[in-house]
């Protein structure tokens, strides 16, 4: 299945192929229940500083995710999906259905057996990891975090074995119930911040039992309700001599050895940071980054990855080509210009969803701070979920694992540079993350084409062009427009508010206006695709 120079067929001109004509409906719907996930995950942080506040308690609770984190770094439970999904689509292309669901089944007995070791290790060992991972830690703030990574560590094997029967799904074109699940894992959370809003000692251990309980309900009961529906053939086996388990084994090798670039930024600067105010202030000014990249660039990147993959194993190279342009297009038309609103409008955006009950207005500048840097290298992030999705299709893991466990180390030395010029600082640490993915993009790119062939390279800089030229408008206009109306209204809730909904929605007007002078054909594209009535793909 792999791609060699002698199998391009000419180029002809540009025309949208099926595939990605299906795919636009079950990408609508993907960015429509992101959209409310990352609601959620928004109404989730705003609640933590509301009731918990930003102090050492919040810290410690955001440090108690190092250790459960290291089984989905030793794993790599999206990797696995991301690896899978190829493996079952060219079964089921082939028609080989029984294959493709003996496969499914081994590596869903395999993986649930070895997290659930992994998870029966770590909670033995919690306390011992808990002082390697947060060296300045006191014995005291050792133990409250070991407290709070022995509720959480099971959620990861919801998570990493849910996501397993997520990647099924996609592969069978089932993208709502998936979709759902992080709604549940979100609200869970919700529900355990909101029972100690009454408390007069607020306890953070409520919150992690909600994670728990959400993962569970989110992440496994949903797509094993989903799975029964859509007529799964699951028989417990260990059936390692299959050929396709041993593909999935073979892809998942480099997968393993890799580093995930993506999970390791807040992991490694939580890491080199002590128990201060900076590690929330990071967090939530990292995770107001991620809602562009979740709700746009990975929702396309999930509906992309079986499209592709049936492509590839068709062996369909123009589409695939065509159909990976157009989804990297339309996902920096997106993402260039919420990232550089997020940068211009950064104060009132984290004032008005964190600034209130124990979060403070000092608080609030070290977050908006942290986030114009992290906003930053937005587009890169979004394009690295869109391009890796291309070396997966094409069963070849081998390639991400030499760019990114390399960016891995050169993200870690310019952390500990930035901490050098800057013990107290938190821009050399955001400036950090958006470089590394830039660069990490970039080798992304350039690599997937010499495997492939051309992206229409010229397509992609003329849209980046007009989204740059449109986008950098919309920013310039959008802060001045807002420092007016800040020195014009009241430094209260209700003027952030204002400030931010109107100088975000002549940001928003402006960009929309100059690419209709444009003619932009990303904007076209995505108007069409929302137009339409959004169903999953049967």
């Amino acid at each position: 299945m792999a791609i060699g120079r002698d199998n391009r067929p000419s180029a002809r001109p540009e025309s949208p192929p099926t595939a990605t004509q299906t795919a636009a409906r079950a990408t609508a719907l993907t960015i429509g229940l992101v959209l409310v996930s990352r609601v959620l995950g928004v109404l989730r942080n705003v609640l933590l500083g509301h009731i918990f506040g930003q102090d050492a308690q919040t810290d410690l609770y955001w440090a108690a995710f190092g250790v459960p984190d290291l089984i989905a770094l030793v794993i790599a439970g999206g990797g696995l999906s991301s690896v899978f999904v190829p493996v079952f689509a060219a079964y089921w292309n082939d028609r080989k259905e029984e294959d493709a669901w003996h496969v499914f089944g081994s590596i869903l007995c395999i993986v649930m057996v070895s997290v659930a070791l992994l998870v029966g290790v770590m909670e033995i060992g919690v306390n011992p990891l808990t002082h390697r991972l947060n060296s300045g830690f006191t014995p005291e703030q050792v133990a409250v975090t070991a407290h709070f990574s022995r509720i959480l560590l099971p959620a990861q094997w919801f998570l990493i074995v849910g996501g397993f029967m997520m990647g099924t799904l996609y592969a069978r074109k089932r993208f709502l119930i998936p979709a759902l699940g992080p709604l549940f894992y979100n609200a869970g959370t919700i529900i355990g911040a909101l029972s100690q809003w009454r408390a007069p000692h607020p306890d953070m251990t409520a919150m992690a039992w909600g994670t728990l309980i959400g993962a569970f309900v989110g992440s496994c009961l949903l797509p094993l309700y989903e799975l029964a529906r859509v007529g799964v053939k699951w028989r417990p086996s260990f059936d390692t001599s299959h050929e396709g388990v041993r593909r999935v084994g073979r892809l998942m090798l480099p997968v393993l050895l890799g580093l995930s670039l993506g999970q390791l930024i807040m992991w490694i600067t939580q890491r080199c940071l002590p128990a201060d105010n900076r590690i929330t202030a990071l967090k939530n000014a990292y995770d107001l980054t991620q809602a562009p990249i979740g709700i746009f660039a990975q929702a396309f990147a999930i509906v992309l990855l079986p499209t592709i993959s049936t492509l590839a194993a068709n062996q369909q190279w123009q589409d695939f080509r065509l159909t990976i342009s157009r989804g990297i297009r339309n996902v920096l038309f997106l993402t260039v210009p919420a990232s550089l609103l997020m940068a211009a409008l950064a104060l009132p955006l984290v004032r008005v969803i964190s600034e209130h009950g124990k979060f403070t207005d000092a608080n609030a500048h070290v977050a908006a701070t942290a986030l114009c840097y992290y906003s930053l290298g937005t587009f890169a992030w979004s394009g690295l979920a869109i391009l890796a999705r291309g070396f997966y299709a094409r069963q070849d893991t081998w390639t991400p694992l030499y760019i990114t466990t390399p960016m891995v180390f050169v993200f870690y030395v310019f952390v500990k540079i930035a901490l050098y010029v800057d013990p107290k600082g938190v821009v050399g640490l955001a400036l950090a993350a958006s470089i590394v993915g830039t660069i990490t993009m970039l080798l992304f790119l350039f690599l997937l084409q010499k495997r492939v062939g051309s992206l229409n390279m010229g397509a992609i800089l003329r849209s980046v062009t007009r989204t740059l030229i449109a986008g950098g408008a919309a920013t310039v206009a959008a802060h001045y427009l807002a420092r007016g109306l800040e020195g014009f209204l009241d430094n209260n809730r209700l003027a952030w508010t204002v400030t931010l909904i109107v100088a975000g929605s002549v940001g928003i007007g402006i960009y929309v206006i100059i690419n209709l002078l444009f003619r932009s054909p990303e904007l076209k594209s995505i108007g069409t695709m929302f137009r339409r009535a959004p169903k999953p793909a049967e």
